[in-house]
């Protein structure tokens, strides 16, 4: 079993991912932004966050270099929308920051829970 820590500013969106992800065998924590994700970080054992691109308090950018440089252990998958500029920009930068998955939005539960299983049972890659 992995924790897995969902962080999107959407209650709609985190709150459908936290619901898909209880009927799974994984322990699951929210957030609403990337400040409250790492706060989380810190004091829970997170093996997966889910992040997304752009949320006020501070957006995925700063949330995957912090995650990356204090928590190197915990795997990530960037999701995003791209709101105004679209997602594969915001996406691409994500996956050069040290994303390990990256997901448009909508999201589809079945290729959530790939994603998340994939890095759960990958073994650890050093990135």
């Amino acid at each position: 079993m992995a924790c897995i820590l969902i962080a999107d500013d959407d209650p709609v969106v985190r709150e459908l991912a936290l619901e898909l992800l209880h009927s799974s065998d994984h322990a699951v924590v929210g957030a609403e932004n990337g400040l409250e994700a790492l706060r989380l970080i810190a004091a829970v054992p997170v093996d997966v966050l889910v992040i997304d691109m752009l949320m006020p308090v501070m957006d995925g950018v700063e949330t995957i270099l912090m995650v990356r440089h204090r928590h190197p252990q915990v795997k990530i998958i960037a999701i995003s929308s791209g709101g105004s500029i679209g997602a594969r920009p915001l996406l691409g930068m994500a996956r050069s920051l040290g994303a390990h998955v990256t997901l448009e939005k909508p999201l589809r539960s079945a290729t959530l829970m790939a994603a998340i299983d994939g890095l759960v049972d990958a073994p650890e890659s050093g990135r």
